[in-house]
């Protein structure tokens, strides 16, 4: 399999060495190609870092909008109902679009946001392990969530429109979301695919949240990348289970094995992310490593 596989900027600068230069070599020293930029809890200066990197054989691999380790706003997103709403999702994407540009990396990995319902939501974060998931919650959400689908779909629609068509020198990528009432889940995908059928837009994969959607009674794993398998651009490779999302590889309800069939055999190699909760031990990373190398990731 033709894989890179780096090291989710989260974890890796909470764990890691403050200055910029020892952190890509720590990085280069546990085995990953680069590192994977997204929003997290330690702020990281992303000129010197790339400047840190000028001599080293190391590179970002993907830009993520969101922040892929919290819940997500109930009320900013791409499908929200307000205009300052949406345009607070915008801007989040046109930071990372800053932030790519600054470290060479055209790969934007955009989360889609909520779909908005009527009323209080109890729990519909799918990585808190104090939520419990009976069906009857889980359809009782749904149903709610079913009634604004076809309008979130839209603003969606012609959010994405307007970045595609202002960053066309850019690969978007659309991944789940971790809210059970996530704009996107299959469906939702193929439709916006459709829908924008001749925009530069991509699917990255995200095992952990597919995983965790399979366990409460969604989509199964194989199914997304199935339909979308010919617009993947990577992967985030944390693990998940009751306990929570982005746990070490291995230690949940990922199919590794069958992610590793959708790995490209030639051409370029297709990046992976290893994301963890920053709660899991620099410890981990050794079976982190064995785990992925025994599946060709």
């Amino acid at each position: 399999m033709r894989v890179q596989r780096f090291l989710a900027s989260a974890w890796a600068t909470v764990h890691g060495p403050h200055d910029p230069r020892q952190l890509w070599i720590r990085a280069l020293e546990g085995r990953f190609a680069g590192l994977a930029a997204s929003p997290g809890p330690r702020a990281v200066d992303w000129s010197a870092l790339a400047a840190a990197a000028a001599d080293l054989p190391a590179r970002i691999g993907a830009v993520r909008a969101v922040d892929p380790l919290v819940e997500p706003s109930p009320t900013v997103g791409f499908a929200a109902g307000k205009d300052g709403d949406r345009q607070a999702a915008v801007r989040a994407v046109q930071h990372a679009v800053a932030v790519g540009r600054t470290v060479d990396c055209p790969l934007v990995v955009l989360d889609l946001g909520v779909v908005p319902v009527v009323g209080e939501i109890e729990q519909e974060d799918l990585g808190d392990p104090q939520c419990q998931w009976p069906r009857e919650r889980v359809d009782a959400l749904l149903a709610r969530r079913k009634v604004g689908r076809n309008t979130a779909v839209d603003r969606v629609c012609r959010e994405l429109f307007g970045l595609v068509r202002a960053f066309p020198d850019l690969a978007f990528c659309l991944t789940q979301g971790r809210s059970l009432r996530s704009v996107v889940d299959a469906t939702v995908l193929r439709d916006v695919y459709e829908d924008l059928a001749h925009q530069r837009l991509f699917f990255w994969h995200d095992a952990g949240l597919a995983a965790r959607r399979q366990q409460v009674g969604l989509e199964a794993q194989g199914e997304w990348l199935e339909e979308f398998g010919n617009r993947l651009r990577g992967m985030t490779l944390g693990d998940a289970g009751p306990d929570g999302l982005y746990l070490p590889p291995g230690a949940g309800g990922v199919d590794y094995g069958m992610l590793a069939g959708y790995a490209p055999k030639s051409g370029p190699p297709l990046p992976v992310v290893v994301e963890l909760d920053v709660a899991v031990p620099a410890s981990e990373l050794p079976g982190v490593h064995s785990c992925l190398d025994k599946h060709g990731l």
